[in-house]
C-alpha cells in the first residue's frame, strides 16, 4: 500500500513537473509571437542628423548595381562581409565619383549565411539616400549602419519618399534621431535637411 502510495505522488509530481515545462514552453512561445519585431531587431541609440552627416564623408542618392560576399577577417574575428557596388545618382555632400563601393556585415558564401540585425540592407537595383564612411581600412561603410540608408519609394501622388532601413535596429532616442527627421520625407525635403545640418 505504501509502496503504491509514494508510486501515485511520483507520478503526479511528474505530470506536474512537465505541465509546468509545457506551460513555460507555451509562454515563451506567446512571447515570442506578440513581439516578433523586438526578437528579431538589436537596439542602438538614435543618432541625431547633424552627427550623422558630420561622420559621413559622402552622402549620395545612388542604386547598388551589384555585390559579392566573402569570408574576411574583421576585428578580431572571421566573418562574411559583402561589398557593394552603387552608382552615385546625386552627390548630397562628397561627390566627384560615379561609382562607390562599400562594405556592409553579414551575407551569403556558398550556403552559410550571416545576418547582422541593424546593419544596412542594401537591395540591388533599389534607390536608397545612403550616408557613408570609411572604416579603419579605408573601405566605405555606411555611417551609423542602418541609420544611414534610407531606401526610396514613390508614394500614391508619384512623391518619392525615404523610408527606414530594413533592418534598423529600435531606437532608443527616437524622435530626436536622424531617421525621426528623414523617414517619410520626399527627396527634396531631405536635401534642404541634409545640406542645413551640414551647415552647422
Amino acid at each position: 500500500m505504501a509502496r503504491r502510495v509514494r508510486l501515485m505522488a511520483d507520478s503526479i509530481r511528474e505530470t506536474m513537473v512537465i505541465r509546468r515545462q509545457f506551460l513555460a514552453g507555451v509562454g515563451t512561445a506567446a512571447v515570442g509571437a506578440l513581439l516578433p519585431d523586438m526578437a528579431q531587431a538589436g537596439v542602438a541609440r538614435g543618432l541625431p542628423l547633424e552627427q550623422l552627416v558630420r561622420r559621413s564623408a559622402h552622402i549620395l542618392r545612388g542604386r547598388p548595381l551589384d555585390a559579392y560576399s566573402e569570408w574576411t577577417r574583421y576585428g578580431d574575428q572571421r566573418r562574411i562581409v559583402t561589398y557593394t557596388r552603387v552608382r552615385v545618382d546625386e552627390a548630397l555632400v562628397g561627390g566627384g565619383e560615379a561609382e562607390l563601393l562599400v562594405r556592409t556585415l553579414g551575407g551569403t558564401v556558398g550556403k552559410l549565411g550571416q545576418v547582422v540585425h541593424g546593419e544596412a540592407d542594401l537591395l540591388l537595383n533599389e534607390d536608397c539616400v545612403a550616408f557613408l564612411m570609411p572604416d579603419r581600412d579605408g573601405v566605405l561603410g555606411v555611417t551609423a549602419m542602418a541609420q544611414g540608408h534610407y531606401p526610396l519609394a514613390s508614394d500614391s501622388s508619384g512623391v518619392v519618399r525615404l523610408n527606414p532601413s530594413r533592418q534598423l535596429s529600435v531606437l532608443l532616442d527616437d524622435k530626436t534621431s536622424a531617421v525621426a527627421r528623414l523617414r517619410g520625407r520626399s527627396v527634396l525635403e531631405a536635401r534642404e535637411l541634409v545640406k542645413q545640418a551640414a551647415k552647422q
